[in-house]
């Protein structure tokens, strides 16, 4: 049996946000801020996964890839994928994937719902909520869901 992987980054790329959740554990997952930065602009992403690594140990990074709900790439997986690249030229020693993100954001809003979180409660979070969702994703592929 593998190790278990910890100290997971997630991230959920936006057109003008970043959400993000981390696994320190291997099993639990964290939500971290949102980041904002002018709508195209993805050196801001890049600028905000600096500071995550300020202050956290990250040993894989994990993003969440856009898909059509046939499975085919939409507008946003050229840009995804080049932003992986970008993360793959900072940190050439740390292993990137990515994960199928179809409808994380629908199920990362449920989620918040049952919380009790409404609409507007959930606007400052949700993009994290999804990467919480990816980051889940990513530990039943590899077998550590708890």
């Amino acid at each position: 049996m593998p190790p278990m992987q910890k100290n997971i980054l997630a991230l959920d790329l936006g057109k003008g946000s970043l959400g993000m959740a981390i696994s320190r554990s291997g099993l639990f997952v964290t939500l971290l801020e949102n980041a904002r930065f002018p709508a195209g602009h993805f050196e801001g992403a890049l600028s905000a996964v600096r500071r995550v690594f300020e202050r956290e140990t990250v040993e894989t990074i994990v993003v969440g890839l856009p898909l059509f709900p046939s499975g085919d790439p939409c507008e946003m997986t050229p840009i995804v994928e080049k932003f992986v690249r970008n993360l793959a030229e900072a940190y050439p020693n740390l292993p990137i994937f990515t994960q199928d993100e179809r409808n994380s954001t629908v199920e990362a809003s449920a989620l918040l719902h049952e919380q009790g979180k409404n609409a507007k409660k959930q606007r400052c979070i949700i993009d994290s909520a999804a990467a919480g969702v990816i980051l889940k994703r990513y530990l039943k592929s590899i077998g550590q869901d708890d």
